[in-house]
């Protein structure tokens, strides 16, 4: 049993020693040396979105759409995002669709929307079915959106 803790002991050690740290190397003239390193940017998500706080939105009566302003998600890298709805509707109100420009977003973690050019940028457009209309007062809609890596 003793012979095994003094090799488990010197397993560990011998590993703590090469693992990191200074190390200093002793070279014949002519000698050569490369070393790779690995370095990372951290990934970041800019959000602009331009609208009144203050005002509610209009949905159109014919094509059940409402837009609020301009948004634009930009980031240093590509990366993916859906939408969930974070709040009850009122009875029978479903959000069909949010758009940001031309691209539908997607509200499903499976399958995001792929943002490949690092920007996504147009007027947001949110979509309901045809029941918004027998609302009889203004409601609120929260959108959680997420961002992952590409």
């Amino acid at each position: 049993m003793r012979k095994v803790f003094v090799v488990l002991v010197t397993l560990i050690l011998a590993s703590f020693i090469f693992a990191a740290g200074s190390v200093s190397l002793r070279f014949n003239p002519n000698a050569s040396w490369s070393q790779t390193l690995t370095f990372s940017v951290r990934q970041w998500i800019k959000v602009t979105w331009d609208y009144d706080e203050t005002q509610a939105f209009a949905i159109d009566d014919t094509s059940y759409t409402a837009t609020v302003g301009n948004i634009e998600f930009k980031s240093n890298k590509s990366f993916k995002l859906y939408y969930g709805i974070g709040n009850t509707l009122p009875s029978g109100v479903n959000v069909v669709s949010v758009k940001v420009g031309s691209v539908v977003l997607s509200n499903s973690s499976t399958t995001p929307t792929e943002v490949s050019t690092k920007l996504l940028s147009g007027v947001l457009e949110i979509g309901f079915n045809p029941e918004v209309l027998n609302v009889g007062n203004d409601f609120s809609v929260k959108f959680d959106f997420t961002f992952l890596p590409f």
